[in-house]
């Protein structure tokens, strides 16, 4: 829902807090750093639901340890795929 407004976007290079807020709801797109080519942001549409999960995050919050480590999994195999898949020299999908 985008009536001509700009969307507020959260972004962050932690792949665990990207991998909290994953396990909290908030799937996040990954985008190319523009001032780093090896580097992956990790974008989120900013909410104030997105941000009381990362005061969880950063006071401690308790997850299943199981679930949070199959989402950093799944988030670095998409990193890997991403990295892969723009290594033709291409410079697409950039944050």
């Amino acid at each position: 829902m985008n009536n001509g407004q700009q969307l507020s976007i959260y972004s962050t290079l932690d792949a665990y807090q990207a991998g909290f807020l994953k396990l909290s709801g908030f799937d996040p797109s990954l985008k190319i750093s523009k001032a780093n080519d090896h580097k992956i942001v990790f974008v989120f549409e900013a909410s104030p639901e997105l941000y009381d999960a990362l005061g969880g995050y950063l006071n401690g919050a308790t997850v299943s340890a199981l679930v949070f480590a199959n989402i950093i999994k799944t988030l670095k195999s998409q990193v890997f795929s991403m990295k892969r898949s723009n290594g033709d020299g291409k410079k697409n999908n950039h944050w």
